[in-house]
This record gives C-alpha cells, sequence and structure tokens, in this order.
C-alpha cells in the first residue's frame, strides 16, 4: 500500500529542493515514474499537479532559452526593482535581502539582472535588481530592450532614485518606461535618505512626481527599511489568511495561506484543496473582515489580510 499523499508531498519536496532547470525537469519525471498510477483521489490529483509543474518548467526552459537575461520566478510575488545607474539599486537589494551582492560608487556595477528573496512579513518577494536604465534604453541603448525584457516578465515594478542625483534622471526613468506596455510603478525608494539635504530634495521630487506612492529609505543606515517591506507588501494586491482547525483549542497555522486580496472563503478553501471548497458549508472568521472574532460566515464573504479562518465541510 503506498504511503500517505501527505507524506508523499513532503518528500517530494525535499528531493526538489535546491533544484532548478533541467535538473529539476529530471527529477520530476522520475517522480512521476515512481508514483501510483491511480486516476482519481489525492494521488490522481498529486500527477496532474506534477505533469503541470512540468509543463510550467518547459515554457520557462524556452523563454530563457530565447533570453539569457531571463529569471525563473520563485516566492509569492515578483518585482523587478529598476532604476538610473548608481542610483542605489544593489545597495537597497543587499540591505532588504541580506545577500552579498558587489555594491560600488560608480555606475554600470551590475550588468545582469540579479534576483534575491525578501521577507515581508510572511509574504516571499523575489526581487529583481535590472543593470542601470539610460535615455533610449527602448531604442537599445545600453542593451535597454533586453533589460526592459526582463522587468516586463515580472508582476511589479519598483523605481530606486538617488536623492543626491539630478531628479531628471527619474524623469528619464518614467519616460522610457512609458514607451513601453509595462505597468506603471507600484512604488519608488527615493535612496540615500541619510544625506545631508536630502529631506529637501525629498520633498520636491514628490511634489514633482506626486502620482507615486513612495518610501525614502537609507541602505546603509538601515532607516525605514521595515517601511518599505510593507510598502512592497502592500503593493502586491495578494494577503495573508492563516487556516486553524475546528478542533477545540487548536491555534492557526504559523504560515498563511497567499491569496489575492477580495478573495472568498470559497476561494481560501480551494487554495488548500479543491475537495473542501467542494464540501464547504461555513466559516467562522478572526480579523479585520468581520464584527467580532469568530463570526460564522458564508462561501462568499470577503477576507482580509490577516484574518484566521476555520472551515466547516459537510
Amino acid at each position: 500500500m503506498p504511503m500517505s499523499h501527505k507524506v508523499m508531498k513532503q518528500k517530494i519536496k525535499r528531493r526538489l529542493k535546491g533544484k532548478v532547470g533541467k535538473e529539476k525537469q529530471d527529477e520530476l519525471h522520475r517522480i512521476l515514474e515512481e508514483l501510483p498510477n491511480y486516476r482519481s483521489g489525492p494521488y490522481a490529483d498529486l500527477r496532474k499537479s506534477l505533469n503541470e509543474e512540468i509543463q510550467q518548467q518547459q515554457k520557462r526552459s524556452k523563454v530563457q532559452h530565447k533570453d539569457t537575461l531571463a529569471v525563473e520566478k520563485e516566492g509569492h510575488f515578483q518585482m523587478a526593482l529598476v532604476g538610473a545607474p548608481n542610483a542605489g539599486k544593489s545597495a537597497l537589494l543587499k540591505a532588504l535581502s541580506r545577500r552579498q551582492i558587489k555594491v560600488a560608487d560608480y555606475a554600470f556595477t551590475t550588468l545582469r539582472p540579479i534576483p534575491a528573496r525578501v521577507d515581508c512579513d510572511g509574504l516571499w518577494i523575489q526581487l529583481v535588481e535590472i543593470p542601470g536604465i539610460i535615455a533610449g534604453a527602448t531604442e537599445g541603448r545600453g542593451g535597454g530592450q533586453a533589460l526592459l525584457s526582463v522587468a516586463a516578465n515580472a508582476d511589479g515594478l519598483m523605481i530606486a532614485h538617488d536623492l543626491t542625483a539630478d531628479p531628471q534622471e527619474l524623469n528619464i526613468i518614467l519616460t522610457e518606461l512609458a514607451k513601453t506596455k509595462l505597468p506603471q510603478p507600484l512604488l519608488i525608494a527615493y535612496t540615500k535618505m541619510d544625506d545631508p539635504g536630502a529631506e529637501n530634495r525629498l520633498r520636491a521630487v514628490q511634489t514633482r512626481f506626486p502620482q507615486f506612492k513612495s518610501v525614502a529609505v537609507s541602505a546603509e543606515q538601515k532607516l525605514h527599511l521595515d517601511t518599505l517591506k510593507e510598502a512592497i507588501r502592500a503593493s502586491t494586491g495578494l494577503i495573508r489568511v492563516f487556516p486553524r482547525s475546528n478542533q477545540a483549542g487548536n491555534k492557526p497555522d504559523e504560515k498563511p495561506v497567499i491569496i489575492p486580496a477580495n478573495s472568498t472563503v470559497e476561494d481560501f478553501a480551494g487554495k488548500i484543496h479543491k475537495d473542501i471548497a467542494r464540501k464547504l458549508k461555513h466559516a467562522k472568521v478572526w480579523g479585520s473582515s468581520v464584527k467580532f472574532p469568530g463570526q460564522q460566515v458564508g462561501k462568499g464573504h470577503a477576507l482580509s489580510d490577516m484574518d484566521i479562518v476555520t472551515l466547516y465541510t459537510t
């Protein structure tokens, strides 16, 4: 008799840990060959999930073959970090992720996109530093077209702008982005806030570009990095919802389920398992989406960030 599908899932997760590209594809194929060939039930769902993962891996491989600068998506949300050369992007990425990244006080230190994981209080953001964008990037200057294609593949954009630099640099970035089909930046990180006179320059640049949400930071002095992380998390349009068993005295899971904002109880249940969503009767919710703790709600109740949910099925 095969092992529990839950145990098998954990085993598969361990086998795939650290594997990428062709190595991951090969391991996925080996795992499929070892699984029981059931046509229904949890193992059938598991086989389907693995086949879908193989297809996704193959698509990513094709994209990376066409564009060697491409960065494979990881985490809950991929955000491209763009800006002028020497805008403080590398220092910011290093401070947010604690990854060892080369930082130097001259332009074009970064020549290829650099990804790093940033923990935004339970939401894992893959922040990808894009090498410096210059005027004419959309026409190919400075390898701009290839760099912007990497940014186009991301789920969102953040601009880094050096408060000691000419505000025209920010205008150049926004002008180049406007020539593309890329979405508007989600926010601007104003760097080098610790520099003398930075507060006056910050007010001036925020007045000039009031349409963008922004956070002023200092990577060197670790100023306002947590505020920036919260702004990044809020900009993703994702929320964290914690499952809790209906067993008396049980605490909520420490790891949240990540779902889009305005998702319903039924959406949340489906994220856990489609069978739970199918059998769902109602739920009890603790959090800002309800009037009182433990309120019973229906399937269509919209959840809020940090809600705790207990599901009840037939």
